[in-house]
């Protein structure tokens, strides 16, 4: 639904602070025990030129004794923690059909998104080209199936584009200083990922500085948490920034429809 590390975590300093997009923490997500049907849209995307983002959809449900759902509001502080980082790219699986076709309006323009059979989930055309601009929104209807999903809608405010401002690779003994094009919207989160190889002899970023933060456009990483990040390959280095915007309704008490909007960036290293 989100993209996200494996959840397994280690300190970064004392206390540990403990992130998972998909919910570890009461304090980064809402956990929702007890949930019949699921239904989840995940809308990711890519700053394009005339700072515009391109995205992609996919829409998935299923059926559950218990569903974790990001919550992007509850991001209330900084918190940030070791993870392993695994960059393989699945697309969603579902389990439930809900409907012939899902109906979006995004940024204005009516997209029809029909299921598919081989992923069981609804995702636009091949071929379809989305994008949109700073304020746009898109909505989802869904026409639900008895015994199913119910009939239900959800909309979003869409993720903005986000630009980093100039990172510098931390002399030893040094802090990493992170800025970006804050909003200060309280619906609004972000991701921070520092990668690297965990190891001298690493050949693929397989570890990371993961912080999960306020949308307020600064964050430094302490000197004392970037000595594995120092110590990689210097190929392997890079940081990754993610905002990420999320709704939910239920549209009865044995369901909820979850969507979440998010625009990533990469900053690597000379």
């Amino acid at each position: 639904m989100f993209p996200s590390s494996r959840t397994t975590f280690r300190p970064l300093i004392a206390p540990l602070l403990c992130v998972a997009v998909m919910g570890a923490c009461a304090s980064v997500t809402e956990s929702n025990s007890r949930i019949g049907n699921y239904g989840s849209i995940t809308i990711s995307g890519k700053p394009i030129a005339g700072n515009r983002v391109a995205a992609s959809v996919q829409a998935v449900f299923f059926q559950g004794r218990s569903a974790s759902a990001p919550n992007s509001a509850l991001q209330q502080g900084d918190q940030c923690a070791y993870a392993f980082l695994d960059t393989a790219t699945t697309g969603a699986t579902g389990s439930l059909k809900v409907g012939e076709s899902l109906a979006m309006t995004f940024a204005g323009t009516t997209v029809n998104m029909p299921f598919s059979q081989t992923y069981s989930r609804y995702e636009p055309v091949a071929g379809a080209t989305l994008s949109y601009a700073v304020g746009d929104a898109a909505s989802v209807r869904v026409p639900g199936a008895p015994g199913t999903f119910p009939s239900s809608a959800i909309s979003i405010q869409l993720a903005e584009p986000i630009i980093p401002g100039p990172i510098s690779l931390p002399a030893t003994g040094a802090p990493m200083d992170v800025t970006w094009n804050g909003t200060n919207d309280a619906t609004a989160a972000v991701i921070l990922s520092v990668r690297y190889g965990a190891t001298p002899t690493a050949t693929v970023p397989n570890e990371q500085i993961y912080c999960a933060l306020k949308d307020d456009g600064a964050f430094q990483i302490p000197a004392t948490g970037l000595v594995p990040f120092l110590a990689s390959p210097s190929a392997l280095r890079s940081v990754a920034l993610v905002r990420w915007r999320t709704q939910e309704v239920r549209p009865d008490t044995l369901s909820l429809l979850h969507i979440v909007s998010t625009v990533d960036t990469v900053v690597r290293f000379p």
